[in-house]
């Protein structure tokens, strides 16, 4: 079995060859002779390489002396390698779900969106729902998911805001941890996408199809380092570094030039190079279209398969452009993965969803739904009280829709429980009256409104991939195109001016509650003339039953927002620069490589914002926002106190800040001290007036106190150093702000940092 693994010496490399001739010998001797062998009761038999009392490195150095070269390019789609006893790797798609392309119709626990997560502001809620997700690809018989999502929310308009954790890289960075450590718990792999700069899906078209105007695949985005690095890289070394993410999809666009998934500055000097990842990388869906550029950047699997098919891997490895010894690099760096995972050393999965525990799947859907619903404003009317309340009207056509983001994430769930139903089957525990009027006739929805104690509007925006939102607004005019197939039941297209029924409504009531099923910050031109407003998002397949518990307090909102709404869409952080700055301007001149399918970028887009993206742009620009980034309310109120920053003892800076919150209100709830820091300004290198470092969250009885601690490490205080190509500590004092939204943070101490001083 010896025989060829040190063949094809004279193509590989000194290192590659010391690696493959001399570990892997050393290896056979002591898999065979020096050790007794232990063999896992998996599905990869008694070969030298399913000896489990070696490494992941040792036994894929093993397994790929073993193959065939057909075998070996088989790899790089997944395929079965039956000789050596390899089974196929099988994945799904979606990160609210086990559902996606790769389940089909099969039902599925249909989570709240990826934004309801992130607007939990809690890490242990995101491994309790990634551990769900999990479970349920693994019943399925799936070995990983393409997900989380964990691209910043650039612009409230992106197609897939819905499925990602919004516009702060450290909050997506960490719910994102959550998310991966809890699904990988379950023998799965999880993979985080998309790597990088993908912020966008374009303008007109239909999901999950590529836009037409500024589309993922046709963009070359521009964008200095230091806000790469700072801002959409952030999330994913999180991912990669503390979550070991088992896989890093790279994206649709170009950045600088260069595709992602043939960009050796994304895949050699980031992820692998800064990152230390010893993870692979996969493609999006026909993201791969350069054989040779992507097997020399880093690229290792193509999930299309598009590209890594035999004839053009053999062609590449033919005529030079690639070395065999590159060719096997790719290969062994997927099979070390899948050693260390356990991909061999378990039984195939057998795609049984009667495994799934579908009660407690949606306890934990309810829970984060109710957890990350964010209470905007409240003058009395919430949460519901049976004493006061006799009727309730509740309006608009949504009320009655299962409301989701559309495209290669959506589940078919098991249920639907809308909000109308919800809310119906809550208000008859307490005896209360519910009509419903859907909103076609503003005449008929005020009436309705007058005759009611409180009127509920339900109003919801449309999300999927491939297209981008036209506008802000509730109207038909600003949906993202319909589904591919058209789905009746999840179109803002067919909700009508949703922002005039509110309107009419609450002018027709004074206690008018709106609730919001979107999947990204809208306009709210009418916030001033209604009661309250709650943002569910889009809230999953139990949603109607989670949302009512919000509305009758039977949960207090525990969310916070992940993402700023905007008062007007000028406002934006992308509006400045016009279409250069989004969606891309029109550059057919542009000089670039023709490829065979994939035509020259047509849009060229500077993300002229930098580092001030999301709150650090409205802060910036002192622009007062609708509701800030942070912001949520809750049914009783908390006092932050006692903030003490006690520095580390360390090379390196470090702090720990500690903070006693009180819930000083008549019933229990969620508090969330948020920890921001202002960091020292460099000439040359400005600083975001302030940027999320921690947060916490805890639930307090009514009365209750608990001192809170938040650490805070190097990367704390860091930024990066275009001129060091690195993170560095600029000396000064450092401010630290804690509070409850971005925008509200009494609390300050300081800390000295890089030999600074602090006056």
């Amino acid at each position: 079995m010896t025989r060829n693994l040190c063949g094809g010496a004279g193509r590989a490399t000194r290192r590659y060859r010391a690696l493959r001739c001399g570990l892997v010998l050393a290896v056979v001797a002591a898999a065979l002779i020096l050790t007794p062998t232990s063999y896992a009761e998996g599905r990869c038999g008694t070969h030298p390489w399913c000896d489990t009392s070696l490494s992941p490195d040792e036994r894929a150095m093993l397994l790929l002396g073993a193959m065939s070269q057909s075998d070996k390019i088989g790899v790089l789609t997944g395929k079965e390698a039956s000789d050596v006893g390899m089974p196929p790797v099988k994945w799904t798609d979606g990160a609210v779900g086990a559902g996606g392309l790769g389940s089909g119709s099969n039902p599925a626990t249909a989570m709240p969106a990826a934004m309801a997560l992130a607007a939990n502001f809690d890490q242990s809620m995101a491994s309790t729902y990634g551990s769900v997700v999990g479970q349920e690809v693994r019943h399925r018989g799936f070995d990983g998911d393409f997900g989380p999502t964990v691209n910043i929310m650039r612009t409230p308009l992106g197609g897939r805001t819905f499925e990602a954790y919004g516009e702060d890289p450290f909050l997506s960075g960490q719910t994102a941890v959550g998310w991966i450590d809890g699904f990988q718990s379950q023998g799965v792999m999880a993979d985080v996408k998309h790597f990088a700069a993908n912020n966008q899906e374009g303008q007109i078209g239909v999901s999950p199809i590529f836009g037409l105007y500024g589309s993922r695949p046709f963009v070359n985005v521009h964008v200095d380092q230091r806000a790469l690095h700072e801002i959409e890289l952030t999330p994913f070394e999180m991912a990669d570094i503390q979550a070991h993410s088992a896989t890093t999809m790279c994206s649709y666009n170009l950045l600088e030039g260069q595709y992602a998934c043939a960009n050796p500055f994304l895949l050699k000097d980031t992820f692998r190079g800064l990152f230390g990842s010893d993870g692979f990388v996969v493609s999006d869906f026909l993201a791969c279209h350069e054989t040779e550029a992507d097997l020399n950047a880093g690229m290792n699997f193509d999930i299309g398969p598009s590209c890594y098919n035999a004839p053009q891997v053999e062609l590449a490895l033919a005529d030079g452009s690639v070395t065999q010894a590159t060719f096997e690099a790719r290969v062994y760096e997927i099979l070390r993965k899948l050693f260390a995972v356990g991909f061999f050393d378990h039984p195939t999965w057998p795609n049984d969803i009667s495994q799934d525990d579908r009660a407690a799947d949606t306890a934990v859907a309810d829970r984060t739904e109710e957890g990350g619903a964010v209470l905007l404003r409240n003058g009395g009317a919430l949460p519901i009280n049976p004493k006061k309340v006799h009727s309730i009207a509740v309006i608009g056509p949504a009320a009655k829709q299962y409301i989701f983001g559309d495209g290669s994430s959506q589940v078919s769930p098991y249920e639907k429980v809308t909000a109308l139903e919800g809310i119906s089957a809550r208000a008859a525990q307490s005896k209360l009256i519910v009509t419903y009027n859907d909103g076609t006739s503003v005449g008929g929805a005020q009436e309705a409104a007058r005759a009611a104690s409180v009127a509920i509007v339900i109003a919801a925006d449309s999300e999927g991939e491939g297209t981008d939102k036209h506008c802000m607004s509730l109207i038909p005019e600003c949906s993202d195109a319909e589904a591919t197939p058209a789905n009746p039941e999840d179109s803002q297209l067919d909700f009508g001016n949703q922002d005039e029924l509110i309107s009419s409504v609450a002018a027709a009531n004074p206690n008018t509650v709106v609730v919001l099923e979107t999947g990204a910050p809208v306009l709210t031109p009418w916030r001033e003339s209604i009661n309250a407003l709650l943002e569910a998002w889009y809230p999953g397949q139990d949603g109607g039953t989670a949302i009512a518990h919000v509305l009758f307090g039977d949960s207090d909102p525990g969310g916070r927002l992940p993402a700023t709404f905007p008062k007007s869409e000028a406002d934006l952080p992308t509006a400045p620069g016009g279409a250069a700055q989004y969606p891309g301007t029109v550059t057919p001149e542009y000089e670039c490589e023709l490829h065979a399918w994939v035509p020259c970028p047509y849009y060229q887009e500077f993300y002229k914002e930098g580092v001030l993206m999301g709150y650090r742009w409205y802060d910036n620009q002192r622009i007062e926002p609708a509701f800030p980034f942070g912001f949520g309310l809750s049914y009783t109120h908390f006092r932050f106190g006692e903030l003490t920053v006690t520095p580390g003892s360390g090379p390196e800076p470090s702090a720990t800040v500690n903070v006693t919150v009180t819930n000083t209100g008549a019933r229990s709830g969620w508090a969330v001290p948020e920890v921001y820091l202002s960091l020292p300004s460099l000439s040359g290198v400005p600083q975001p007036p302030e940027q999320l470092k921690g947060f916490a969250k805890v639930a307090l009885a009514r009365g209750q106190s608990q001192r809170v601690s938040v650490p805070l490490n190097a990367r704390s205080f860091s930024f990066w150093s275009d001129a060091a190509n690195g993170w560095r500590v600029a000396p000064g004092c450092v401010k630290v702000r804690v509070g409850s939204s971005s925008r509200k943070l009494p609390l300050v101490g300081k800390i000295a940092v890089g030999g600074g001083v602090c006056r």
